[in-house]
């Protein structure tokens, strides 16, 4: 594991209590000394933009705010797929705008699909961004850690018509005209705690800003649970349309076919179900995605866990492998976002065990008329307010 990701492992269990000690009691007091200089940090900020110290730019487009208040997973990825799609299929020019995390691009603006063909690996685009174009034909998807020049740039050389700012609830330089909020369902607010202490990226009472919450994973969370967050959402934000989704696997690809691209050949869940199965993973939330393949049948037999946003090594991958054979799993399983980081050599090499790449889906179950209303009456403005 890489330095920075061993430091990310071991803060995460210093937040959480799960280091104990002199040291670890020092390091979370430093973090939360740390966490009121962020919280002072984010109010001062928000309150230049407030006052009109700091100008906001305005895109001569619709702007769709997709994000979270916490760090990790939430599901934005699928989200913002399911919204795109939407959008598209209404009749809008649509393009992504991603911030372009852990990619390799240096530039200012990041071309990674026009909507008909991608222009960069996944190292240059970095793992979601990379994602979204291969997954969203029609959807043009742009990186840069400045929305205001990608967004200006998608305008004049994309025709946008309508902008989803992904990862965007905290990007205030760029107006928009909705923030969609995801929530989710099964780590709702972490520890209650800002950022370096918590996972919060800024105070709960900001949730005001939000026009709709996305409840995430809601399959996975009891109906007390899913009580407890409605009303924490109403305290914060009574305005705000609040929608249930959840995470739904379609198939599974094995991913030397998913890896080609080409009319990939689809298999359906009983591949998985009562066999025994290898979960391996690099994303922010795995204990819910390791359920979703309890939830289909499969028999996790072993779980595999890597930091956030992990780029695979072939001895990684074949420590991995031999502890499938070592558990006598059937097959391994993995998520999209982890098949786009595995060496190409592995996925070719004569591999004893097949891997299969679960193709996921997020459903709305609750709430989405209201919620494709909202989104047809603000991609329906003809001028922004």
């Amino acid at each position: 594991m890489r330095q920075r990701e061993a430091l990310q492992v071991y803060l995460y269990q210093v937040v959480y209590g799960e280091k104990q000690g002199v040291v670890a009691q020092i390091v979370r007091w430093l973090l939360t000394c740390m966490s009121y200089i962020y919280g002072l940090g984010v109010r001062t900020k928000l309150g230049l933009y407030k006052y009109g110290f700091l100008k906001q730019h305005r895109l001569p487009c619709r702007v769709i705010s997709l994000g979270n208040i916490t760090v990790g997973g939430t599901g934005k990825t699928p989200t913002a797929q399911l919204l795109a799609v939407a959008i598209r299929d209404m009749g809008y020019r649509v393009v992504i705008l991603n911030r372009g995390y852990r990619s390799s691009w240096r530039g200012q603006i990041g071309l990674v699909s026009d909507g008909r063909r991608l222009y960069m690996s996944v190292n240059e685009a970095g793992d979601e961004a990379y994602l979204l174009a291969k997954n969203l034909p029609g959807v043009a998807v742009v990186i840069g850690k400045n929305r205001t020049i990608t967004g200006d740039y998608a305008v004049a050389n994309l025709n946008a018509d309508v902008i989803i700012l992904d990862d965007g609830y905290q990007h205030w330089q760029l107006a928009r005209d909705l923030d969609i909020v995801l929530i989710d369902s099964i780590n709702v607010f972490g520890n209650n705690c800002l950022l370096p202490r918590g996972t919060l990226r800024e105070p709960l009472t900001n949730l005001n800003r939000a026009g709709a919450f996305l409840l995430t994973k809601v399959d996975q969370a009891t109906s007390d649970a899913k009580d407890t967050i409605r009303n924490a959402l109403t305290k914060y934000n009574s305005e705000a349309l609040v929608v249930e989704s959840i995470h739904d696997t379609q198939y599974f690809i094995e991913v030397e076919e998913w890896y080609k691209g080409v009319k990939p050949e689809k298999l359906v869940l009983e591949n998985v179900r009562d066999r025994k199965i290898l979960v391996f993973s690099a994303i922010g939330n795995p204990v819910s995605f390791e359920q979703t393949i309890w939830g289909v049948g499969g028999e996790v037999v072993a779980t595999v866990r890597f930091p956030d946003h992990h780029d695979y090594t072939m001895v990684e991958m074949q420590e991995v492998m031999q502890k499938a054979l070592d558990k006598e799993a059937n097959a391994l399983v993995t998520t999209e976002k982890d098949a786009v980081k595995i060496p190409s050599e592995f996925i070719h090499s004569d591999r004893p065990l097949p891997i299969y790449v679960s193709i996921m889906e997020v459903q709305i179950i609750d709430g989405q008329e209201p919620l494709m209303d909202l989104i047809k009456i603000v991609a329906n403005q003809e001028e922004s307010q």
